[in-house]
C-alpha cells in the first residue's frame, strides 16, 4: 500500500518528480519518514517506468546549421549581414577575409565560432593522356595498393594506431570514473555522483581531440589520393564495391577498431570526387575472393598479413595481388557486380579444376 502511495505522491508533485528523474537529492516527505521503504529502488522504478511509457524526456535542440540564399544576406563594412526572423533586423557577422560570394551558403555554429561554408564552382580537367587503367585495393596497413606494384598512404596505420592507443588510455580512465559515479549512486550520494559526472565525464575535450584526429586522417587521405593521381596518371580506376562485402567478415576486430566505417565512406567519397574533377573514369567490381586467389594462375591460396601464398606460384604481396585481381575482374564476363559470392567461388574453382 505505502509503495504505491509513495510512487503516486512523487508523480503528483512536479518538484519531487523532477528531482527523481535528474538524480537530485531531496528530503523524504514527512508522511513517509517512519515507513520502511527502499527509496532508492522506488526512485529507480519511477525512472524506469517513465522511460518505458513516456519515452525520452522532451528537450529543445537549437539549430546549429542553416542555409542562406543569395537574397538573404549582404556585405557591408567587412561584415556579412544575414536576414533574421525579426522584421528589419539582421545578424551581423565580422568576416576574417575580404572574399565576397553570390550563391547559396551554409552557416554553422561550432562552439563559440560561426563558420560560413561556400561551395566552389570548378571546371573539370580534360585528361589527354593515353589509356592507363589501374586497379586499386583499399586496406588499412596501406591506404591503397595499386596494380602497378606501387603503394600509397603507408602512414595511415601509424595515425590509426596512435589514436587507438590514446583512446584506450582515455576510456580506461573514464571507465574508472563511471564506476565511481555508479558507486555513489548506489550509496544514494547524489551530490558526489553529480560532481564526478560534471568534472570528470564531460565530452567537450573528448570530442575536440577526436575531431582533431579525424581532420588529420582526412588530410592524409586527400594527400595520398593526390599522390596516386599525380604519379599514376590513370584514365580509369577500378576498385571494389565494398557495399557488397560483409564488414564483419572482411576484417578482424582489432582492425575494425582502427578502420572505422566513416573512414571507408570518406575514402570512397573523396576518390569519386577527385576522379570527377580530373575526368578520370571509375568502375566498381564485385570484390568476392579478390584477395583469396592468385592473380597469375587463379588458384586459391592463403593470405597471412602482407603475404599471399599461392600453392603453385609461391609468395606475393597480398595487397598487390588483390589489386591485380581487381583490375582483371573488370574484364571478367562471367562475374558481374551483382553475382552472388557463392556463385563467384564456384566459377573460380571450375577454372582451376
Amino acid at each position: 500500500m505505502w509503495v504505491n502511495h509513495y510512487i503516486n505522491y512523487i508523480l503528483k508533485f512536479n518538484d519531487y518528480y523532477y528531482k527523481v528523474l535528474k538524480n537530485k537529492s531531496f528530503e523524504i516527505p514527512k508522511i513517509f519518514k517512519d515507513k520502511d521503504l527502499n527509496y532508492k529502488y522506488l526512485n529507480s522504478l519511477i525512472k524506469r517506468y517513465t522511460r518505458r511509457y513516456k519515452g525520452q524526456i522532451p528537450y529543445s535542440k537549437s539549430g546549429r546549421v542553416f542555409s542562406i540564399d543569395t537574397g538573404l544576406y549582404r556585405y557591408k563594412d567587412g561584415c556579412i549581414n544575414i536576414t533574421s526572423t525579426k522584421k528589419g533586423k539582421r545578424l551581423s557577422i565580422k568576416l576574417t577575409d575580404n572574399n565576397q560570394y553570390d550563391r547559396t551558403m551554409t552557416v554553422k555554429r561550432i562552439d563559440n565560432k560561426i563558420e560560413i561554408h561556400c561551395p566552389l564552382k570548378i571546371k573539370t580537367k580534360v585528361n589527354h593522356n593515353k589509356e592507363n587503367i589501374i586497379g586499386i585495393d583499399k586496406g588499412y596497413r596501406y591506404l591503397f595498393a595499386v596494380s602497378s606494384d606501387e603503394f600509397y598512404g603507408e602512414n595511415l596505420n601509424n595515425y590509426l594506431n596512435k589514436e587507438t592507443e590514446r583512446l584506450n588510455k582515455v576510456n580506461e580512465n573514464r571507465n574508472r570514473f563511471w564506476a565511481l559515479y555508479n558507486q555513489y549512486l548506489e550509496q544514494n550520494n547524489i551530490e558526489k555522483a553529480n560532481t564526478i559526472k560534471e568534472n570528470n565525464l564531460g565530452k567537450v575535450k573528448y570530442n575536440h581531440n577526436k575531431k582533431k584526429h579525424d581532420q588529420t586522417v582526412k588530410s592524409y587521405i586527400n594527400y595520398s589520393l593526390n599522390g596516386l593521381i599525380n604519379r599514376e596518371k590513370p584514365t580509369e580506376i577500378v576498385m571494389e564495391n565494398l557495399d557488397f562485402v560483409n564488414w564483419n567478415d572482411r576484417y578482424p576486430k582489432s582492425v575494425k577498431r582502427k578502420l572505422s566505417r566513416w573512414i571507408k565512406g570518406y575514402i570512397r567519397e573523396r576518390l569519386e570526387y577527385k576522379c570527377d574533377y580530373n575526368s578520370i573514369k571509375y568502375t566498381y567490381i564485385n570484390p568476392a575472393y579478390t584477395s583469396k586467389v592468385c592473380n597469375v594462375c587463379g588458384s586459391f591460396g592463403k593470405r597471412d598479413g602482407d603475404v599471399f601464398t599461392c600453392p603453385k606460384c609461391g609468395e606475393i604481396h597480398s595487397d598487390t595481388n588483390a589489386s591485380k585481381n581487381i583490375l582483371k575482374r573488370k574484364y571478367d564476363k562471367e562475374i558481374t557486380l551483382y553475382t552472388n559470392y557463392k556463385k563467384v567461388k564456384e566459377i573460380l574453382e571450375n577454372r582451376v579444376s
